[in-house]
């Protein structure tokens, strides 16, 4: 992702390509930050880089240990479960009524993405899927006309965002979440609000049950690969 540098403080340029390195899981959970590697990579001083630091630390994306230095947070087992659980309400109750209102033309161009990220296979297209799971999301949040729902789901996007990310990063998850949320889309193209809304609380509960089975010292490692481990 690109910022116009024209437009940016030194600062919060480095404050948004670090905190996007975090969501996209470039910087996965638990990976040490270190000032002068991120300068080297992101082309800007330490000073900016500190004060980015600093502000991460300050909406909880980063952690900061004196002795150790500065590390992206882990993810937290409870709050997997208090996102899922507000998710399970608000987006069942979003996918029931998009599923009446969303367009034919809406639906058509979801089908075709659906069908092109299935055809060449969403585990090596991984920034494909994401840019489709965030499409698909936000557009039901949309189509069901709520803008209170949708402002609350906006207000955490980058929280479920990261943790969809996550997700997605666990064993077969990818593929299984492109499947679920076909299924949301079949039942939403059928008109079927009942349907639509099952399937979305199945792909939401299967997120947070994926979680559930891991043991709680594998969180530090989502999102890495094995040359980062």
């Amino acid at each position: 992702m690109s910022f116009p540098q024209q437009t940016w403080s030194p600062a919060d340029l480095a404050y948004e390509r670090i905190k996007q390195g975090i969501l996209a899981l470039r910087y996965p959970p638990g990976e040490k930050l270190s000032e002068v590697r991120l300068a080297e990579e992101l082309q800007l001083g330490r000073s900016p880089i500190r004060s980015a630091l600093s502000r991460l630390e300050g909406e909880n994306w980063v952690r900061v240990f004196p002795q150790s230095g500065t590390f992206v947070r882990e993810v937290d087992p409870q709050e997997i479960e208090e996102l899922a659980e507000l998710r399970l309400l608000l987006e069942t109750h979003t996918t029931r009524i998009a599923a009446m209102h969303i367009s034919a033309t809406e639906l058509e161009q979801l089908r075709g993405e659906f069908d092109v990220l299935k055809a060449k296979g969403a585990e090596d297209h991984i920034d494909d899927f994401w840019a489709l799971d965030d499409r698909f999301h936000s557009s039901i949040y949309r189509e069901a006309g709520n803008r209170r729902i949708e402002e609350i789901l906006r207000n955490l996007k980058d929280q479920i965002r990261w943790v969809r990310a996550a997700t997605a990063t666990l064993p077969g998850r990818v593929t299984e979440s492109l499947l679920e949320m076909d299924r949301v889309l079949d039942a939403m193209e059928a008109r079927d609000p009942d349907a639509a809304a099952e399937a979305m609380s199945r792909h939401i509960g299967n997120i947070a049950n994926s979680f559930k089975t891991m043991p709680r010292d594998q969180f530090s490692r989502l999102g890495k690969t094995d040359d980062k481990a």
